[in-house]
């Protein structure tokens, strides 16, 4: 059963989220400036949240998605219908009985749309909102025991009795400052968004906007004055900016295409700027339309656009990154950047099957894609590969026998899981230097992993394949051994990755998954090519680390901390509905996201708290391979949304969408590795540093223990902090 203090807590999240989620946001801080605002007109305010209450409260009784309501989605629509009922209507019992009624029919409508938008993946924004104020405000023409509202006389008796007459007169001032046109209609066209015509109201959601996102503060302003330019240049009536909700539309619709729904970006603002004139084409039009009614136009020109535009991106072919979609919505477009972009980076190849080195050991590339003799034309993405000695020879002795290559006769493994396609294995060995040009191919095995992803080994020692068309066969598996069949004057092991089940099909560009490189200096390669002449090798799991790192969903892993002032926790292993893995802070909810594919550890977003542990082992093991080599070095790159603001970060946020100039970077070396008799013993030395336009200005350094099997502790070390974490349980 909840507590009370927890219901209270969802309750207040659900209400802040319900005046930010207009914005887009789930910023608590935007929230409260938000709800501060809305009483500014006393009766609009509690309308407003008498609504979202109602809203919500219905959406837990009918059991509805708890997350939803904590975020808000079912509550912004029917506040918005309060704030507009509460400006037009007197404070009388029969409104607030009508209020409740209009708020219940808001969150069906909200469900209504929800089902029939979310179908195409499109959003239902404010048409609940929508039609719900239009049909209430219709329908209230027939009720007489209703009164209209008293507009600003009521606003100006509600500040006077909160503020008396100095803050009647502040208020006074701002509507009487004497700033440019464009100015005071900015600011005044932000508060029409919640109902207030005023200039401070204004003042203070910009003031939210800027400590929410600094990209949408610049969206909204470049959503404005690309209206107030459209507008002077077709000769509009300036004072509909003043008076109407021309400006939010701009304003709401910029917010959306240019950060939220799409990856801010040079492309995603030159589309809000493109999007101006449709934008006031649909006002002037459906507000001619709507005059018959004697009904506004409120928010209909932002949601047709946006919706039509969203829907539009649906259907393209290419420029898929002009602008990018937002995949994973982290509301905020700070985050929807530099989240998005950093996953695109590290994991760009995630939907690709993974595929190996058809070998064990350490071999040799020696000719590769756009080979010198063969590898050409559709047949160009192919790698050969031998074994080489330290001096780079490829056999022993003299040479004169397929004996005395190092590669002939060693094993070929599957390079991932798979149905054997098809098999040659009768194709005599060639004699050194002679080449069989009728059976080109040689001794071959095709399999097939998935739909149009087959890979092909070639040139196959004659009678040793194991296996026969139509077998499973798993990653690794010994298949056969390699030989010197068909066109191969020297024994050596052709393969290519092709989307035909056919011996000699057109070969794909397709990189090999993961591997270590051994030429120059070691590194561990994920998802590329390899090259001429370099030497490359499956990655080799080190069990210690793979244990270590095995994270079972509901386990409990606990801690002592030792800094200047010591104390303990835990941390939970947690997977959500989507399949998500994620540690949880069990004190502060923390939750720091991984991955593991079998070769890599890596985590993958972090949210929440940067105050607790789990946030400085999420920077510790950033990017962790299981396996240990004592001279690999492993790089990668943080989100710069991944430290906490600072006066750089928030110039950088202004500049983010055409130039990335943070680039928070990681590093890890393995320390030593020790064997005793529980088992192998890791020491991981990992590094967190903030390159700001090329120089560090942060840095963190870690060093992660692992023994028995397990997570024995990690220390940082920094100029301002420094800590030992002890596991005790894990």
């Amino acid at each position: 059963m909840p507590t009370a203090i927890s219901v209270l807590n969802q309750i207040f999240r659900s209400t802040l989220n319900s005046y930010t989620m207009v914005f887009f946001s789930k910023n608590r801080w935007f929230g409260a400036i938000l709800f501060a605002v809305t009483f500014f007109d006393l009766h609009a305010g509690a309308a407003g949240f008498i609504a979202l209450v109602t809203a919500n409260a219905f959406a837990w009784a009918l059991g509805l998605n708890r997350a939803n309501i904590l975020s808000g989605f079912y509550g912004f629509n029917a506040l918005l219908v309060g704030l507009g009922m509460g400006i037009s209507f007197q404070p009388i019992p029969q409104f607030y009985v009508l209020l409740v009624s209009v708020a219940l029919a808001t969150l069906l409508l909200t469900l209504a749309f929800e089902g029939v938008l979310g179908k195409y993946g499109l959003p239902f924004l404010t048409f609940p909102f929508l039609l719900s104020l239009w049909l209430a405000t219709l329908a209230a023409r027939n009720y007489s025991s209703l009164l209209q509202g008293e507009g600003d006389i009521y606003t100006m008796n509600a500040i006077y009795e909160r503020g008396g007459p100095a803050v009647v007169n502040i208020y006074q001032w701002f509507s009487d400052v004497d700033w440019p046109d464009f100015v005071k209609t900015y600011f005044k066209s932000l508060g029409a968004i919640f109902f207030q015509y005023h200039l401070f109201a204004g003042l203070l959601i910009a003031a939210g906007l800027l400590i929410y996102s600094r990209i949408a503060f610049l969206l909204s302003i470049l959503g404005f004055a690309s209206a107030w330019g459209f507008y002077l240049l077709i000769g509009a009536n300036m004072n509909e900016l003043n008076y109407g909700f021309i400006g939010f539309n701009h304003i709401l619709s910029a917010i959306a295409i240019g950060g939220f729904f799409m990856v801010a970006s040079k492309w995603s603002f030159m589309w809000v700027i493109l999007v101006t004139p449709i934008i006031s084409i649909l006002t002037g039009g459906f507000s001619e339309l709507l005059n018959t009614l004697q009904l506004p136009v409120y928010s209909l020109p932002f949601n047709i656009v946006v919706l039509l535009f969203l829907y539009a991106m649906k259907f393209r072919e290419r420029m898929v990154l002009k602008p990018e979609t937002v995949l994973i919505q982290y509301y905020s477009p700070e985050k929807n950047l530099y989240i998005g972009q950093n996953s695109r980076q590290r994991f760009k190849y995630r939907g690709y099957l993974p595929v190996n080195l058809p070998f064990f050991g350490t071999w040799t590339v020696n000719q590769a894609h756009n080979g010198e003799h063969t590898h050409k034309e559709e047949w160009r993405h192919a790698w050969d590969f031998v074994i080489t000695d330290e001096n780079g020879k490829e056999f022993h002795g003299d040479g004169l026998e397929a004996a005395d290559y190092y590669c002939f006769n060693k094993p070929v493994i599957a390079p991932a899981d798979g149905w054997i396609e098809e098999v040659v294995n009768n194709v005599d060995d060639n004699a050194i230097g002679n080449s069989n040009l009728n059976q080109n191919w040689g001794n071959t095995i095709v399999i097939k992993h998935s739909e149009w992803l087959y890979t092909t080994i070639c040139h196959l020692k004659s009678g040793s394949i194991k296996v026969t068309p139509g077998t499973w066969v798993n990653k690794g598996q010994v298949l056969a051994a390699c030989g010197n069949s068909g066109r191969s004057p020297y024994p050596h092991l052709h393969f290519q990755v092709q989307s035909t089940p056919y011996i000699g099909s057109p070969t794909i560009n397709y990189p090999v998954s993961q591997f270590i490189s051994h030429s120059g200096k070691t590194q561990l390669k994920y998802f590329e090519v390899p090259v001429l002449g370099e030497q490359v090798s499956n990655v080799v799991q080190e069990p210690a680390l793979v244990k270590a790192f095995h994270f079972v969903p509901g386990q409990i892993i606990e801690f002592a901390c030792n800094t200047d002032v010591s104390y303990s926790g835990s941390w939970k292993v947690v997977v959500d509905i989507y399949k998500n893995q994620y540690l949880q802070d069990q004190k502060t909810g923390a939750k720091a996201y991984f991955y593991m594919d079998g070769s890599l550890f890596f985590f993958n977003h972090y949210e929440g708290s940067q105050k607790c542990m789990l946030y400085y082992f999420y920077l510790a093991a950033f990017k962790v391979p299981l396996a240990q080599y004592e001279d690999i070095n492993i790089s990668d790159i943080f989100p710069p949304s991944s430290f906490s603001s600072s006066p750089i970060r928030v110039l950088h946020d202004f500049i983010a969408p055409f130039r990335i100039f943070i680039i928070p970077a990681y590093q890890l070396n393995f320390h030593e590795l020790t064997e005793d008799l529980s088992g192998n013993r890791v020491v991981v030395a990992s590094r967190c540093y903030l390159k700001v336009a090329g120089f560090n200005s942060l840095d963190y350094r870690f060093i992660i223990e692992i023994s028995s099997d397990k997570l024995q502790s990690f220390g940082i070390t920094s100029k301002s902090f420094n800590a030992n974490i002890t596991f005790t349980k894990s």
